[in-house]
């Protein structure tokens, strides 16, 4: 309940900070509705576009207080959809001002010779905005390594905010009034409280929480397992399921975090050791993850996420896997064992074919210590494999729940199309 009513606050603080601009200017403009409309609906949906790309920063945050309402992987999501949304309205902009009679090569073309500076601006934060979209949809079509597209992202994002109220205020028509003045030095201190809170202050504050590389195993299915210690802290204990951003490097200012799951027991003691299994689906994960060797220094800041068994109290549970969306499972159920938890887990583990079964003997080990099932899915099985085959289905999920499955919480992790399958499959089963 605390949750939901953390969630609605947050979310109501959203849309007053995304409408609050937009309605200081009409309830503090004395010409308010004398104007043409079009006009006046011109400059409305710029507000709100700009409103929604300065708080972009504040939901790439990691704020712990509205991430446990909403979920980290929920927030990201929405990040995205609403830069998306703010390109829309962005768009709007200067096509209503264009239909409203505004030159349109002043607009197109930035250096035109009729263009001036107000123009300039706003066209020069509309070309970096759809750049930035871009290169954040396309990225792997365009071959851009993480760590440059990380840079480059946060640029284009400073450069959109900057040049848009740059341009408010070269207008200056709706910075006459103290409380447009306000608000516009509102949105500045917040986006630069942001900025240098998660870009400066954060790592600054990480800079005596060193971890070391203890081992770097390798596992099944093209993955690789680093085992970190704390060096001069006491680490932390996280709820089974979590996950941590990790960064190499000599300083915690070095570029590229990289969002891990803990794949080792939740229930860590202080100064213990804390594990990450991660697959090479990447420049980091193939090139540096294989390169860490014991002793290289680490940086972990977490932990982060609400995909837990420890928020998610039932009777018993079913997990959902595929791919090396294993790893939180395995988290909770070594949690489980550990606590020598006796609820019953059915465990659902969905791949390619046997050899890409990652932990698949540290699971199956679990199995002696704790009530789990575990029913291994493979597309492309071995000869003689007498085991399911092809993707999960309602069926197959129905052949191995017991009777009380209604009752159960159900908890799934791996690739899209099998997150959209369950989607289908789980209503199917009531």
């Amino acid at each position: 309940m605390k949750l939901m009513v953390r969630g609605i606050l947050w979310f109501g603080l959203y849309l007053f900070l995304v409408l609050l601009p937009l309605a200081t200017a009409v309830l503090s403009n004395p010409d308010r509705g004398q104007g043409p409309m079009i006009r006046e609906i011109a400059v409305g949906v710029g507000f709100v576009g700009f409103a929604i790309m300065a708080l972009e920063y504040a939901l790439i945050s990691r704020i712990k207080s509205a991430a446990a309402a909403f979920g980290e992987d929920a927030l990201q999501l929405f990040h995205n959809l609403m830069g998306m949304v703010a390109l829309g309205f962005l768009l709007a902009h200067p096509i209503l001002l264009i239909i409203f009679g505004y030159p349109a090569n002043c607009w197109l073309n930035p250096f035109a010779s009729c263009a001036n500076m107000a123009t300039r601006t706003a066209a020069l934060s509309l070309y970096a905005l759809i750049l930035l979209v871009v290169i954040s949809v396309w990225r792997k079509q365009l071959r851009i390594r993480y760590e440059v597209w990380y840079v480059l992202h946060g640029l284009f994002a400073l450069f959109v905010v900057v040049s848009a109220l740059v341009h408010i205020f070269i207008l200056g028509r709706y910075t006459t009034t103290p409380a447009m003045r306000t608000v516009w030095l509102v949105y500045a201190i917040l986006v630069i409280g942001l900025l240098l809170w998660y870009r400066i202050l954060t790592p600054i504050l990480f800079w005596n929480k060193k971890w070391k590389v203890v081992e770097n195993r390798v596992e099944q299915g093209d993955a690789r397992t680093l085992v970190l210690k704390p060096v001069g802290h006491k680490g932390f204990s996280f709820e089974p399921g979590q996950f941590a951003w990790l960064k190499t490097g000599r300083t915690p200012f070095g570029l590229g975090q990289h969002p891990i799951s803990m794949s080792s027991s939740g229930d860590v003691p202080p100064g213990g050791e804390v594990s990450f299994t991660i697959k090479n689906l990447g420049d980091w994960s193939g090139q540096e993850v294989p390169a860490l060797k014991p002793g290289d220094t680490m940086w972990v800041e977490g932990p982060h996420g609400v995909f837990s068994i420890d928020r998610e109290q039932a009777m018993g549970y079913a997990f959902i896997g595929g791919g090396i969306g294993i790893t939180p499972l395995h988290s909770m159920c070594q949690t489980m064992a550990e606590r020598e938890d006796v609820r019953p887990v059915v465990l659902f583990y969905a791949s390619n074919d046997a050899e890409s079964l990652t932990l698949r003997e540290e699971l199956e080990a679990l199995s002696d210590r704790m009530t789990l099932k575990i029913v291994y899915v493979l597309n492309d099985p071995p000869e003689g494999w007498e085991g399911e085959t092809g993707y999960v289905t309602s069926d197959i999920l129905g052949r191995y729940l017991p009777k009380q499955y209604k009752r159960f919480v159900y908890l799934i992790c791996g690739p899209e199309p099998l997150m959209d399958a369950m989607e289908v499959a789980l209503p199917e089963l009531g």
